[in-house]
């Protein structure tokens, strides 16, 4: 099973008006995103299925994401990967849709950097930053085997060496 993280784009700062799960997209978080993705799409992302968080700035993501990719299926947003999303939540997502082939992960920080270094085994300080996707390959009959880095895109920048994840 191949899963694409994506940390979702820049959102506005907290306020006492806006609740956390409330926060929207920036402007250029927007616009950076839309480049994300665009390099999302010509390295032939083509996912079965688009998961997000709940949270407005990751089904904001999420849609700039399945637009570019003209993707025609449903966007599930699922509480599970709201802050909080951990290596036996994704265990419990993968069981779920074992039978997906490649599958997309909208969500926050720190907990995509977390699950990452677990599957990756990477040293501290890995960290997905805002508009950002990493694309791995997992067993899902094996999910306590490393996982496979395929690359990571950020921007129009695509990182192919798991060896510059951490510099």
């Amino acid at each position: 099973m191949r899963i694409v993280f994506v940390r979702h784009a820049e959102a506005v700062e907290r306020t006492e008006g806006i609740p956390d799960e409330g926060r929207y997209l920036t402007p250029d978080g927007r616009f950076l995103f839309r480049k994300t993705a665009k390099t999302m799409r010509d390295e032939g992302l083509d996912p079965n299925l688009i998961l997000t968080s709940p949270y407005l700035r990751a089904v904001q993501t999420a849609d700039i994401l399945a637009e570019k990719l003209s993707y025609v299926g449903s966007l599930l947003a699922m509480k599970e990967l709201a802050p909080g999303f951990d290596r036996d939540a994704l265990t419990q997502v993968i069981l779920s849709y074992r039978p997906v082939k490649e599958l997309v992960i909208v969500g926050h920080e720190p907990d995509l950097s977390t699950v990452i270094s677990s599957l990756l085994s990477l040293p501290e300080g890995f960290l997905l930053e805002k508009g950002a996707a990493l694309k791995l390959s997992v067993d899902p009959d094996n999910l306590d085997s490393q996982a496979s880095f395929k690359w990571m895109a950020v921007g129009r920048k695509l990182i192919t060496s798991e060896k510059k994840l951490v510099s």
